[in-house]
């Protein structure tokens, strides 16, 4: 196993203080890593293969892809049997780096901000100031990346377009692009219910203008998902007290 870790000195910056930094690669059962610590910890895998676990999913990594660690998280990272990865690190502190956390778990990296985090490995040559430049790049990096990017209104607007289909909250997360618990986390943050709460009073909302408009029960269960007119029953009467066929 090779793993090379960069001796950081406390410069005092205050926005974007890097605080670890390194590469390793090697034999994957000398690769797993399970920890908590107090920084923003982000790994670069530049080849191979590897695993990471994080309170919002698993993730199964490869070359050109990132991980991002966020302190106080319990994780668990390691290498592939077959084909070990090999990575570099950096971790930050500071009132800047505090922004890393609206960062995914997993993303597709920069490969010039990757390239220069490597040289500074490796020559080990002003490494304080340049590491701080590379927190920098990459805190704009993924500002960009997340700035067109609302996935919890992703997931609603494919509700409100397809509530009306056998959809589940799975298919949802996987069209979005996120693990199922982390944009379910998201979504009832931003809207104050979970997805599945969401779908079902959109489909009894519609549900209940079309028992209005003159639609039977079963027509109606049918037009808004329902498969079992009689479990659609059910939920109609939970949510507005009154059977759908009472409705008028």
């Amino acid at each position: 196993m090779i793993q090379e870790i960069i001796t950081i000195e406390d410069k005092g910056f205050i926005d974007m203080s890097p605080c670890d930094a390194g590469r390793q690669s090697g034999h994957p059962i000398e690769q797993y890593c399970q920890s908590i610590r107090d920084y923003y910890l982000f790994h670069f895998v530049l080849d191979g293969k590897g695993t990471y676990e994080s309170p919002r999913g698993m993730y199964s990594l490869s070359k050109g892809q990132a991980f991002f660690i966020r302190p106080g998280e319990k994780t668990i990272y390691y290498a592939d049997k077959n084909n070990p990865w090999s990575y570099v690190w950096v971790g930050f502190r500071g009132e800047l780096a505090k922004g890393f956390l609206n960062a995914p778990d997993v993303f597709k990296y920069n490969q010039s901000i990757v390239d220069e985090l490597f040289n500074i490995v490796q020559t080990k040559q002003e490494v304080e100031p340049r590491l701080a430049g590379v927190g920098f790049k990459l805190y704009a990096e993924l500002a960009k990346k997340s700035e067109h990017v609302d996935h919890s209104s992703k997931a609603k607007n494919y509700i409100n377009t397809h509530y009306m289909e056998d959809v589940s909250i799975q298919e949802i997360s996987h069209l979005v692009g996120l693990n199922r618990k982390y944009l379910s986390r998201i979504f009832k943050e931003t809207y104050g219910v979970t997805m599945q709460e969401y779908l079902i009073d959109r489909r009894l909302t519609e549900a209940n203008k079309l028992l209005k408009s003159g639609y039977s029960v079963e027509e109606t269960a049918y037009m808004v998902g329902y498969n079992d007119p009689f479990g659609f029953s059910k939920a109609y009467k939970r949510r507005f007290g009154v059977s759908p066929s009472n409705e008028k």
